[in-house]
C-alpha cells in the first residue's frame, strides 16, 4: 500500500485520466493500493509475444511506450501519461501480440493480473473503457466538445435526446384499418394531435404498422376526392410508414423527416418480446429542440426564388451546423444532414436554372462527386459535379449555360468554385451516357496515376437532380467492370498506400510534449482519406453501389468481408476525424469570417486538449490498421 501522501499523488494523476476520472473514489483506491512503481530505461522491452499471460496492467505514470509488430518492428501502438495496456489481451486472457518497448525514462504503475480482473469486475466505467477504449474516449470527448458549443448555442434539451424521452409523456393514438374516418378524424380532433397511427395485430402479440392519417391527408384525400366520412381509415392513410426504435435519437428523426418530407414518425420499442407503438414524434416536438430547424430550412430552399435568397440559407445551414454540434449529434448525422439540405439548395438552383434556360430536368442528371457524392460535406467543401444527358434530348450549349450558372451560383451561396475545374460548366464533364462510359472505361483499363487520381474523386458520384435513373445505370456498369478489373484495385490500393497517417513514432512525439514531430496534421488527407480511399477499393471489389464510407464499412462487415470489430474502430475514427474538421473549420469561420483561411482542415498538435491528444493518437492508429488490412488484401 502506497504512503499517504504518494497515494494522494497517485489519485491526482489518475483523475486527470479516462477510465479513472469516471471511476469511483473506492476504486480508484482500489488501484492505487494494489499497483506498484517499475522503471524501465530507453530500448527497455516491457513486454512480449514470447512470454505467456501479461502479469501485469501497466498504467504509463511519466515516458512513453511503444507497441512493435514483431518482425519489420512498425510501430503499431503508443503510450503516454494516463494510457494503459495490454487490456486487450489481459480480458481476453492471451498473450500479447506487439512487442511493448519503452521510447524514454519510463515509469509505470503495476496492477497484477488478478487485481486487473477484480477490478473489471467491481467498476463498470473500467471495464466499459477496456471493451471499447477508442468509444469510451470519444464519448468523453463529444461531452466536452458539446459543452464548449453549449455555451454559444441555447437549446433546453439536445438532439441527442432519445425518442422515448420525446414521447413519454403521451400515449399514441390508434386505430385499425376499418375505423371510420369520421371516428378516427374525432378522436385526432379531442385529443388535439395531428396524426393517428394505423395498426394491426402481427401474430405475435404486438403491433404491426399499417398505416397513418394526420390532418393534412383531409382537404387532399378526403374533402376533394368526396370520400365519405363513413368509409374505412384504409382507403385513405398513407401506407408503408416509415418509424424509428425508442433508442434513435432526436437527430434521427429529424434527418428522416428532411429526406422524406414527413412531419410525423411512428416510435417502437419492444417489450417483453412484443413490438409495440410506443408514440409518434412530430416535427412540432423536434422544434423545440433548436431555433433553426432542418424544416425551416427546407422551406426556405423552396420558397427562394433566387440566388441571394438561396445564399442567406447557405449561411444558416452553416450556422444551424454549429448548433447541432452544441447539442451533441454525431458527425455521421451531421455531415448527412449539412449534405442533405445542400443537395435541396443545389436542386432549387438547378429548378430555377432549368425554368432560366429552358431545360427539362429529365433530359439530365446533375452528378456530385467527391465528398458531396459521398454525403460527408462539412462546412468547407468546394464543388465537384458533372452532368450526365440524354443523348439528343437536350441542346449540349444549353447544358453548358445551366451548368455556368449553377456553379456560379454555388459558389455565391459559399460553395467555392473548384481549383481543378471538376464542375458542370468544364466541357469534358458535361457528356453524353455514351461519354461517361467511355470515360470510366478509359480509367479503368489504363490505371496511371491520372487514372487513379480521378477514381479517388469520380467512383463516388451520385445523383443530386434531374434524370435518377441514368446516373443508377452508370453506376451499375462501372461498379461491374471495375470488380472485374483486379488489377486496377490493386492500383487503386498502392495509390491509396502513398497517402500514409503521420508515422506513429514522429506524431506520438508532438502529441507527447517531445520535439522533432510535426506541430500541425492534416485531418482530411492524412486522417479521413485513409479510410475512404480503403472503403472506396473494398466496396468496389464487393460489387456494392453505396458510396458512403460509413455505410460501404458496414455492410462489408455485415457480408463477411472485414470484420466487424476492426469495422467499428475504423468507423469511430473516421467519424472523429470528421468532427475535428468540422470543429476547426467552426473556428477558422469565427475568427476569418466566410472567407476560410489556406487549409480549413489542419489542426496544431499543441492546441489539442490532452484527451484529444489521446483520440487522435488513437485515431491514426486505427488509420494506419486500415491501411495495413489494405495492403494484405492487395499484396504486390
Amino acid at each position: 500500500m502506497a504512503a499517504p501522501t504518494i497515494a494522494s499523488g497517485l489519485k491526482q494523476l489518475l483523475t486527470q485520466y479516462m477510465p479513472f476520472s469516471s471511476m469511483k473514489s473506492e476504486d480508484l483506491d482500489f488501484v492505487i493500493d494494489h499497483v506498484e512503481v517499475a522503471y524501465f530505461e530507453p530500448g527497455e522491452i516491457l513486454l512480449s509475444p514470447a512470454d505467456q499471460l501479461p502479469p501485469h496492467c501497466f498504467i504509463v505514470k511519466q515516458g512513453r511506450v511503444q507497441g512493435e509488430t514483431t518482425g519489420e518492428r512498425k510501430i503499431a501502438f503508443e503510450a503516454g501519461t494516463g494510457d494503459c495496456f495490454p487490456v486487450g489481451a489481459l480480458l481476453a486472457g492471451r498473450p500479447v501480440s506487439l512487442v511493448y518497448r519503452s521510447v524514454a525514462d519510463t515509469f509505470c504503475l503495476m496492477l497484477p493480473r488478478a487485481r486487473f480482473e477484480e477490478l473489471a469486475q467491481r467498476s463498470p466505467p473500467f471495464l466499459d473503457f477496456c471493451k471499447r477504449r477508442l468509444g469510451a474516449l470519444l464519448d468523453m470527448s463529444r461531452q466536452q466538445l458539446q459543452a464548449t458549443y453549449a455555451s454559444e448555442a441555447s437549446a433546453e434539451r439536445t438532439m441527442n435526446t432519445a425518442l422515448r424521452e420525446l414521447v413519454r409523456t403521451r400515449k399514441p393514438l390508434t386505430c385499425t384499418p376499418d375505423t371510420a374516418l369520421r371516428d378516427a378524424f374525432g378522436r385526432m380532433h379531442q385529443a388535439h394531435v395531428g396524426s393517428i397511427i394505423v395498426i394491426e395485430p402481427d401474430g405475435e402479440g404486438g403491433d404491426r404498422l399499417s398505416g397513418i392519417l394526420t390532418r393534412t391527408d383531409l382537404i387532399g384525400r378526403v374533402i376533394l376526392p368526396e370520400v365519405p366520412l363513413a368509409a374505412p381509415v384504409s382507403t385513405v392513410m398513407t401506407r408503408d410508414v416509415l418509424s424509428l426504435d425508442a433508442d434513435d435519437t432526436a437527430a434521427d428523426a429529424t434527418l428522416l423527416m428532411a429526406e422524406h418530407s414527413i412531419r410525423h414518425i411512428p416510435v417502437m420499442q419492444r417489450e417483453g418480446g412484443r413490438r409495440a407503438v410506443l408514440g409518434v414524434v412530430s416535427e412540432r416536438d423536434l422544434f423545440a429542440l433548436h431555433r433553426l430547424t432542418v424544416r425551416q430550412l427546407s422551406v426556405a430552399i423552396r420558397r427562394a426564388d433566387g440566388v441571394e435568397g438561396l445564399a442567406l440559407v447557405a449561411a444558416d445551414i452553416r450556422r444551424l451546423s454549429h448548433h447541432l454540434v452544441a447539442q451533441g449529434v454525431g458527425a455521421a448525422q451531421l455531415t448527412r444532414l449539412i449534405s442533405h439540405l445542400n443537395d435541396q439548395l443545389t436542386a432549387r438552383l438547378l429548378t430555377l436554372a432549368c425554368t432560366q434556360f429552358e431545360v427539362e430536368p429529365q433530359s439530365f442528371c446533375w452528378l456530385s462527386f467527391g465528398s458531396e457524392g459521398r454525403g460527408e460535406q462539412t462546412i468547407a467543401t468546394d464543388q465537384d459535379n458533372g452532368i450526365l444527358y440524354v443523348d439528343g434530348s437536350a441542346s449540349r450549349e444549353r447544358l453548358l449555360e445551366l451548368a455556368n450558372f449553377t456553379n456560379e451560383a454555388l459558389a455565391a451561396c459559399g460553395f467555392p468554385l473548384c481549383k481543378g475545374n471538376i464542375m458542370a460548366r468544364n466541357p469534358a464533364l458535361t457528356l453524353a451516357y455514351a461519354g461517361w462510359d467511355e470515360l470510366f472505361s478509359r480509367w479503368i483499363d489504363r490505371g496511371d496515376p491520372e487514372a487513379l487520381l480521378a477514381a479517388s474523386i469520380y467512383f463516388d458520384f451520385r445523383p443530386l437532380f434531374g434524370n435518377i435513373g441514368l446516373a443508377n445505370q452508370l453506376r451499375e456498369d462501372v461498379v461491374q467492370r471495375a470488380q472485374r478489373n483486379i488489377r486496377f484495385l490493386k492500383q487503386m490500393s498502392d495509390n491509396a498506400m502513398r497517402n500514409r497517417p503521420p508515422a506513429a513514432g514522429r506524431l506520438a512525439e508532438s502529441l507527447f510534449g517531445e520535439a522533432g514531430g510535426p506541430e500541425r496534421v492534416d485531418l482530411k488527407m492524412h486522417g479521413t482519406v485513409p479510410f475512404v480511399d480503403a472503403a472506396r477499393i473494398w466496396a468496389l471489389r464487393a460489387g456494392l453501389h453505396e458510396t458512403n464510407t460509413a455505410e460501404r464499412l458496414k455492410r462489408l462487415a455485415e457480408m463477411g468481408q472485414l470484420p466487424s470489430d476492426d469495422v467499428t474502430g475504423w468507423i469511430a475514427a473516421f467519424e472523429f476525424f470528421q468532427l475535428m474538421r468540422l470543429r476547426a473549420q467552426h473556428r477558422r469561420e469565427h475568427v476569418y469570417g466566410a472567407a476560410l483561411e489556406a487549409n480549413p482542415n489542419e489542426v496544431e498538435l499543441h492546441a489539442l486538449s490532452t484527451l484529444d491528444r489521446r483520440i487522435i493518437n488513437e485515431s491514426f492508429r486505427q488509420a494506419r490498421k486500415a491501411q495495413q488490412r489494405l495492403e494484405l488484401d492487395f499484396p504486390g
